[in-house]
């Protein structure tokens, strides 16, 4: 299950880059900086976003479901 938030966790990441363009850039290498000496939810806090909204979570499906539709594209 874990993995599963994580993979979801990484694509709503991506779909803000998506959204941000190279104003997130700064935010991502910030929290890649920080290891994993915090918690999901502070690193959210301290870049903008909030992990414990269903905007966030969303963000993270809509990315997943863009990915499958790319992978339909191609089968």
């Amino acid at each position: 299950m874990q993995r599963h938030i994580a993979k979801l966790f990484v694509f709503a990441l991506y779909r803000l880059y998506k959204e941000q363009g190279e104003a997130f850039v700064s935010k991502l290498k910030s929290l890649l900086a920080s290891g994993s000496n915090k918690s999901p939810w502070e690193l959210g806090k301290e870049l903008g976003f909030d992990i414990r909204t269903e905007e966030f979570w969303e963000k993270g499906m809509r990315q997943a479901e863009e990915f499958i539709d790319m992978l339909e594209e191609t089968l």
